[in-house]
C-alpha cells in the first residue's frame, strides 16, 4: 500500500472512530437525561384509590419542577400560594417544561433519540396529573404555556441548537386546541403583517406564546434578521402583527396592560424588562444579572423567573425569584430549588 493510500486509511479510520465516539456520548448523554426526566406511568384513580389525589384543583396554587433533589428532579410539585416553601405535594408527573391553568397542563420531556433527532414528548395533562393526550416532536425543549380558559396550549421547542445563545438556532412553535386535540399549526404558517402590508422571510422563528385572557388573541416572539420582535397573534384569523423590535419571551400580565419580556444587552444577555402595552413604555426590572426565561406573573404587580444561585463553594442551584413588576425593589427567593413556575388562583 503506497503512502497517499495509507494516509487515507488512517484519515477514514479517525472519521469513523470520531463519529462512533460522537454517537455513544450522544446516546449515552440522552439516555441520561431519559432517566431523569422520563415520567413513571401515572396511576388511575381506581388503581390509587386508596392513595390521596393530588389534584390542581384547590385554591392559590404554585405549580413547579423540582430541581434540586436527583432522584426527584423533574418531578411537577404543588403547594400552596401563601406557603410554597412549607406544604409541597410532589405529584407523579415529571416534565422538563411545564404550564398550568383552569385545570389542564402542558408538560415537555424529552426522550431518546438517536443523537441527531431529539425527541421532546409533548403531553396534556387534567387536573389529577393524567395525560389527555400526547405527541411526540422533534427538537429540545424550550417554552410552555397554557391560555388563562384552558382552551389552547402552545410550545416551542428547538428544531437545531440548544438556547437562545447559539447564533444559528431554529425552533418550532406549535398551538393546540385541548377540547379537541387539534394541533393549530407551526406559526410559520400564520400570515405575518408589519408596517400595514404582508411580510415573509425564510429565516423566520417563532417562539414564547403568551396567551390573552379572551385566548383568541396571544403575544409571541417572531425572529428575522437577527432581530426579535414583539407579534400580536389572532388565533381565529391565522394571523400576526408585529409590534416592537427587540422583545423576547414575552409573559402578559394578569390584567392584560403589560407585558414582562427579556431585552437584550449583549451577546447571551438579557435584562428582564416590563413594556406598558397603553404607552410602549419600557422599564427595566431590579435585576442585574442575566434573565433567559419566560417569566410568570403572580399578580398584577410581582413577577417570578427561574434564576442561577450560588452559595459560598460556587455551589449553583436553580430557584424561583420574585420581584416587583414597576422597577422598584430587589430579587428575593419565592421558592429554592424549583423551575417553571405556573401561579394559579382559584377558579
Amino acid at each position: 500500500m503506497n503512502r497517499p493510500r495509507i494516509i487515507l486509511f488512517l484519515l477514514l479510520v479517525f472519521i469513523v472512530t470520531v463519529f462512533t465516539a460522537s454517537y455513544v456520548w450522544q446516546a449515552t448523554n440522552r439516555a441520561t437525561q431519559a432517566a431523569i426526566y422520563e415520567p413513571p406511568p401515572l396511576p388511575s384513580p381506581a388503581a390509587d384509590s386508596g392513595k390521596p389525589q393530588v389534584e390542581a384543583k384547590q385554591p392559590a396554587r404554585l405549580f413547579s419542577i423540582e430541581l434540586g433533589d436527583l432522584e426527584g428532579r423533574g418531578f411537577v410539585k404543588v403547594a400552596p400560594l401563601d406557603a410554597p416553601n412549607e406544604q409541597s405535594i410532589t405529584t407523579p408527573l415529571r416534565c422538563m417544561r411545564m404550564h398550568f391553568a383552569a385545570g389542564v397542563g402542558i408538560c415537555l420531556h424529552e426522550l431518546v433519540g438517536s443523537w441527531l433527532t431529539p425527541v421532546v414528548s409533548v403531553t396534556i395533562f387534567n387536573e389529577r396529573f393524567q395525560p389527555i393526550f400526547s405527541q411526540q416532536v422533534d427538537g429540545y425543549t424550550s417554552r410552555a404555556r397554557v391560555s388563562p380558559d384552558g382552551r389552547y396550549a402552545a410550545y416551542t421547542v428547538f428544531v437545531s441548537g440548544h438556547s437562545y445563545n447559539d447564533s444559528n438556532f431554529s425552533t418550532a412553535t406549535h398551538i393546540w386546541e385541548i377540547a379537541t386535540g387539534q394541533d393549530l399549526g407551526n406559526l410559520e404558517t400564520f400570515e405575518v403583517w408589519r408596517d400595514g402590508r404582508v411580510v415573509s422571510e425564510i429565516d423566520f422563528n417563532f417562539w414564547g406564546v403568551t396567551f390573552a385572557s379572551d385566548s383568541n388573541r396571544f403575544y409571541a416572539t417572531l425572529s428575522t434578521g437577527g432581530v426579535p420582535s414583539l407579534v400580536e397573534g389572532d388565533i381565529a384569523a391565522r394571523r400576526v402583527t408585529v409590534l416592537r423590535d427587540w422583545i423576547e419571551c414575552p409573559s402578559l400580565s394578569p390584567d392584560n396592560r403589560r407585558i414582562a419580556f427579556k431585552k437584550a444587552r449583549g451577546q447571551g444577555e438579557w435584562q428582564l424588562t416590563v413594556l406598558d402595552l397603553a404607552t410602549m413604555q419600557e422599564t427595566p426590572l431590579a435585576e442585574s444579572r442575566s434573565v433567559d426565561d419566560q417569566v410568570e406573573w403572580l399578580d398584577d404587580a410581582t413577577i417570578l423567573y427561574q434564576q442561577m444561585e450560588y452559595d459560598s463553594s460556587r455551589n449553583a442551584w436553580i430557584s424561583v425569584l420574585s420581584i416587583p413588576a414597576d422597577g422598584s425593589g430587589a430579587p428575593t427567593v419565592f421558592v429554592s430549588r424549583v423551575g417553571s413556575p405556573a401561579v394559579v388562583h382559584s377558579y
